[in-house]
C-alpha cells in the first residue's frame, strides 16, 4: 500500500513533530491490535486476595486451636474434679480415724490411770510395812497432796533413835518413795515406856513431773 501526503510542507513538519509515526509491528501488518495487562495491575489485584486468604486461614486455624485447647482444658478440669472428690473422701476418712484414735487413746489413758492408782496405795502401804524395824508401830498415814504429786506423812512410835534411823534408811532404799525426810522426833511416854514419836514425810516415786502433767492435760 502506498500513502501520499498531500499536505503543504509547513503542515507536514508540524504533523511530524506532533505525532511521530509508529513503527509497524506484527499487529500492524496483520491489521489487528493486542493489549496485555500490565504487571502493576496484577500486583494490585493479587495482594489483597492473598492477604484475605491468609487472614481467613489464620482465623480458621485460631478457632480450631482454641476449640481444641478448650476441649483439653475441660477434660483436665473433669479429671481434677474427680481427683479432688477422691482426696476429699480420703481426708474425711483420715479425720474419722484421727478422732477414733484420739478416743481410743483417751480411754487407754483412763484405764492406765485407774490401774496405776488402784495399785498405788496397796504397794505404798506394803512398802511402809516392810520398812518398819522391830519395836516400831505407826499411828497415822496421811496424804498431804494427791497423785500425781503424792506426798505422804507417816507418824508413829519407836523405842530408840537407832530404830528410827533404820526406818529412815529402809524408806530411802525403797523404790516406792523419794525425798524421805524426818520432820520431828520427840520423846513420849507410852504405856509406861519412853518412846520416840516421829513424823516423817516422803513423796511417791511414781509421781509425774509438773511439765509432764501439763502436757498430758493439754493433749486431752
Amino acid at each position: 500500500m502506498i500513502k501520499i501526503n498531500l499536505l503543504p510542507p509547513e503542515k507536514r513538519k508540524k504533523a511530524r513533530r506532533a505525532a511521530p509515526a509508529a513503527k509497524p509491528g506484527k499487529a500492524a501488518k496483520t491489521g489487528r491490535s493486542l493489549s496485555l495487562p500490565t504487571r502493576k495491575y496484577d500486583l494490585v489485584v493479587a495482594l489483597p486476595v492473598t492477604v484475605a486468604a491468609l487472614t481467613v486461614l489464620f482465623v480458621a486455624g485460631s478457632f480450631f486451636w482454641l476449640g481444641h485447647r478448650a476441649s483439653s482444658i475441660k477434660e483436665r478440669r473433669d479429671s481434677l474434679r474427680v481427683e479432688l472428690n477422691t482426696l476429699n473422701r480420703v481426708i474425711l476418712r483420715m479425720d474419722e480415724l484421727r478422732e477414733h484414735t484420739a478416743d481410743v487413746v483417751n480411754r487407754m489413758e483412763i484405764i492406765v490411770s485407774v490401774d496405776r492408782n488402784r495399785f498405788l496405795w496397796p504397794r505404798t502401804l506394803d512398802e511402809i510395812s516392810s520398812a518398819l524395824p522391830r519395836y516400831t508401830w505407826l499411828n497415822t498415814i496421811s496424804e498431804l497432796s494427791p497423785f500425781p504429786e503424792l506426798v505422804l506423812r507417816v507418824e508413829g512410835h519407836t523405842m530408840s533413835n537407832i530404830l528410827l534411823s533404820e526406818l529412815l534408811d529402809n524408806l530411802e532404799r525403797s523404790a516406792t518413795f523419794a525425798d524421805v525426810r524426818l520432820i520431828s522426833s520427840t520423846e513420849r511416854l507410852l504405856g509406861g515406856y519412853d518412846t520416840k514419836y516421829f513424823v516423817i514425810e516422803c513423796a511417791s516415786a511414781f509421781n509425774q513431773p509438773p511439765d509432764t502433767t501439763a502436757r498430758v492435760a493439754q493433749s486431752r
